[in-house]
């Protein structure tokens, strides 16, 4: 079974994406900062990540830097309800962000994802 790793410093966002993810057949696990992220990913090796950028502690994109060092092709989704195009762009590319999705992400977006990245057929 494919595994996912939801983090949200807001637990309703974590609740909702994972109950999402849950419904195509995936295994999901939480955090809710960008170190606990990282020692959940080095103790689990999730398929794919699903990250928000705006966190206590350690933010998205420094916390996919960090577990890129443990896996560097893990599939990485920053979230965020960021909306300047230009930011977004370089905190992607500077973190290995495989893509962004802005908030609120749909049930659909997400099935896409997963489909795009062979977590789902």
């Amino acid at each position: 079974m494919k595994k996912a790793l939801i983090v949200d410093d807001a637990e309703a966002n974590r609740i909702v994406i994972g109950a999402i993810i849950s419904k195509f057949g995936v295994a999901v696990d939480y955090a809710e900062d960008g170190d606990e992220a990282v020692q959940k990913f080095a103790a689990t090796i999730p398929d794919i990540v699903f990250i928000d950028q705006i966190m206590p502690r350690k933010n998205g994109s420094d916390a996919i830097k960090q577990m890129k060092l443990i896996v560097p092709d893990f599939i990485a989704i920053l979230m965020s309800a960021l909306t300047n195009a230009e930011d977004i762009k370089v905190i992607v590319e500077t973190c290995g962000a495989n893509e962004f999705l802005p908030k609120p992400i749909s049930y659909t977006v997400i099935g896409e994802v997963l489909k795009k990245y062979n977590i789902i057929e």
